[in-house]
């Protein structure tokens, strides 16, 4: 059974992050070089990446699926029990990577390594979508 206030929470809460994104309205790796920018945009794609990565916990639970013990798990078993496809599994993954980077690493990354992760943002939408179906059903 899925705890659908806390769901609509975390959705809400990344979709609020989102439209937090195109207020910054970084276009270039250049915007980047800016500090404000560059601090913004990292901490907004950490807080998307930490709240798709909660979503998907909420799924694991809701679904019995398991116990991850890493948050890379957490796609795995929604991959492995066919709630996403494995493509889709693999860009989450990749950005759990980067929320790694992100959080621990962060001195080393540069302002290339947080465009990155800015174009690759967007699949967290398409794991909402499909959240949002599976919790209508």
């Amino acid at each position: 059974m899925y705890d659908t206030e806390r769901i609509g929470k975390i959705i809400s809460d990344i979709e609020k992050y989102f439209r937090d994104l195109k207020e910054l309205d970084i276009k270039r790796v250049e915007y980047l070089e800016d500090k404000k920018n560059f601090y913004s945009l990292s901490m907004v794609l950490f807080s998307i990446i930490n709240r798709a990565i909660d979503l998907g916990e909420e799924m694991v639970v809701a679904n019995d699926l398991g116990m991850p013990s890493t948050y890379r798990e957490i796609f795995r078993l929604l991959s492995k029990n066919k709630f996403i496809e494995k493509g889709l599994e693999k860009r989450l993954s990749n950005l759990v990577f980067y929320r790694n980077l992100l959080s621990h690493e962060y001195y080393d990354l540069t302002e290339k390594d947080v465009f990155d992760v800015f174009k690759r943002i967007k699949v967290v939408r398409q794991f909402v979508n499909i959240v949002k179906d599976a919790v209508k059903k």
